[in-house]
């Protein structure tokens, strides 16, 4: 009988198109100093009508392998690669499902308080797998990993009832070593070599979509990062990328699977710009790698800017206003949609480079911590001189042009995502606490420049409409299109006067930013950056 510890479980997961499936196949098959094993694994997955258990990120299963009947359960992934996992070996004879098997286990012991809240006899079966399995052990240099390919069914339903989505996956596990091994295979052949993508849903939430009839995973959101007084830059950055992992992996995952929602879209672009905010706020000028990693958040946020701009443009709340008043003023003509960009987001998600940025955010999460912490003053620093470019910026905001509004709203958001995350950190680097009114101060700013975000991205939506209209105007009268070209014309008068009163409105919102002087600002990073400059670095 095998062995099955208790464990830290350290893996990547990836998808396997049906084009690369038998070249992966020769590879973890190996030659014959290195035979893989084969075997089936017969599972079904627990969890509660309501989904509980995957809600709080954990898997339950019974699952049969080989000869040996195996309960196993797994806690949730905090940094894409770690996981914690119970393995309880039951024998041949098939078993029942006991989760007081893993009480001693910290996943079990979780997992118990989490049914005491429920009713008893909550559980249920609710899918199954029937999965073969080719698995080989591979050494590397950082240590020993174990490649497991994954080819079957996810099952749910019985006879006419019955459901299923196709499994095609590539496992890497440590087995001995630092996560280094993991990572390093992962990028030469998974990516490089075979041009796999990351999967970050589990088995457990694909069968549960299966079982609900589902075809997405839930939206991951992405909400506020806030850094605090008493952290160093690298804590700050531990959070932040923490933080980020999950909506950035989780909404891609989904996205590259080939189906998602605009939401998915949408939440994905916002973890991104936090993302990049976030390093470049705590970016050395020297410190390549980091800057690298911040570079590769801003180029696939704007490799994704068209198809993202094509769903605003569809949801935009106007639309619907404007359709229903065509169709008052016109009741028996047809609706032209507005033309939207034809863009394969999957395809952007596969690429190469991408799948190599994903793994190095994880990479940066596995890496040890420096010796000598460095405090987080350089984020004021940063700060003061990016709404001086704002204050710069909006001092001739009558002047902006259409381009010039896009690029301060985007300034906007860059320094309403610093001030975001560095809220409550003092700008002295003494890891003091800010006084209320500090605080008060800090928050009103914040929320100046969020309205006037708001505000220009709503005026930003409707020129959109507006170029938009008046290419299919143009394009009309080209082809002698009448019916198209009166459609055309009517959006534009319904839009321009909509757009003269969010101008006006952007225009308050903004110079209220304005209004409230960066002096202070200037003076408390000036004093930060004196504080610095006699301030030895904190060891650990």
């Amino acid at each position: 009988m095998r062995h099955f510890p208790d464990m830290t479980e350290i893996e990547l997961r990836f998808q396997i198109p049906e084009s690369q499936w038998p070249a992966v196949r020769r590879w973890v098959a190996g030659s014959a100093k290195s035979v893989a094993a084969q075997e089936r694994l017969q599972a079904s997955y627990f969890d509660t009508p309501e989904r509980d258990l995957a809600h709080a990120g954990f898997a339950l299963r019974l699952r049969l392998e080989g000869e040996v009947w195996v309960q196993t359960l797994k806690g949730a992934a905090p940094d894409g690669m770690t996981r914690l996992e119970h393995n309880v070996p039951l024998g041949a004879e098939v078993p029942t499902l006991d989760v007081s098997r893993h009480a001693d286990h910290p996943a079990g012991q979780a997992l118990a308080a989490l049914l005491a809240t429920l009713p008893e006899g909550a559980l249920q079966a609710l899918f199954r797998t029937d999965i073969t399995r080719l698995t080989r052990s591979l050494r590397t240099p950082y240590g020993l990993v174990e490649l497991a390919l994954d080819h079957g069914a996810l099952l749910a339903g019985e006879g006419e009832t019955l459901r299923s989505t196709p499994v095609s996956e590539l496992e890497i596990e440590l087995k001995k070593g630092q996560p280094r091994a993991v990572l390093e295979v992962a990028r030469q052949w998974a990516v490089e070599r075979f041009g796999l993508t990351l999967e970050l849903r589990t088995k457990a939430l694909r069968g549960d979509l299966l079982a609900r009839g589902l075809e997405t995973m839930p939206v991951v959101a992405s909400s506020a990062i806030h850094w605090s007084g008493d952290m160093t830059r690298d804590d700050a950055l531990h959070v932040l990328l923490r933080e980020s992992l999950e909506p950035v992996l989780g909404n891609a995952s989904q996205i590259a699977s080939g189906r998602h929602e605009p939401e998915h879209l949408h939440q994905l672009r916002v973890a991104l710009r936090r993302l990049r905010a976030g390093l470049r706020l705590l970016a050395e000028d020297d410190d390549i790698p980091l800057q690298a990693l911040a570079e590769g958040a801003g180029q696939l946020s704007r490799r994704l800017t068209a198809a993202r701009d094509a769903d605003a443009q569809a949801q935009a709340p106007w639309r619907v206003a404007l359709l229903a008043a065509w169709r008052a003023e016109r009741p028996s003509a047809a609706i032209e949609p507005a033309p939207s960009p034809r863009i394969d987001v999957a395809a952007v998600l596969h690429a190469r480079e991408v799948q190599g940025w994903l793994l190095a955010i994880i990479g940066w999460l596995a890496r040890p911590a420096p010796e000598q912490a460095q405090d987080l003053v350089i984020v004021h620093e940063r700060i003061a001189a990016w709404r001086a470019v704002v204050d710069k910026q909006i001092k001739h905001f009558d002047r902006l042009d259409i381009d010039g509004r896009h690029h301060l709203r985007r300034r906007l958001r860059k320094l309403r995502l610093a001030l975001e995350m560095a809220l409550a950190v003092p700008g002295g680097g003494d890891g003091a606490r800010l006084s209320r009114k500090e605080l008060e101060t800090r928050a009103r700013l914040l929320a100046r420049v969020h309205d006037a975000q708001q505000k220009l991205g709503a005026l930003n939506d409707l020129e959109i409409g507006l170029t938009q209209a008046r290419e299919q105007l143009s394009l009309a009268m080209a082809h002698a299109d009448v019916p198209a070209a009166a459609q055309a014309g009517f959006s534009l008068g319904y839009l321009r006067p909509r757009q003269a009163q969010a101008l006006e409105k952007a225009a308050k919102a903004v110079k209220a930013v304005k209004s409230t002087k960066a002096a202070k600002a200037a003076k408390a990073a000036k004093a930060a950056k004196a504080a610095k400059a006699v301030k030895p670095a904190r060891k650990r």
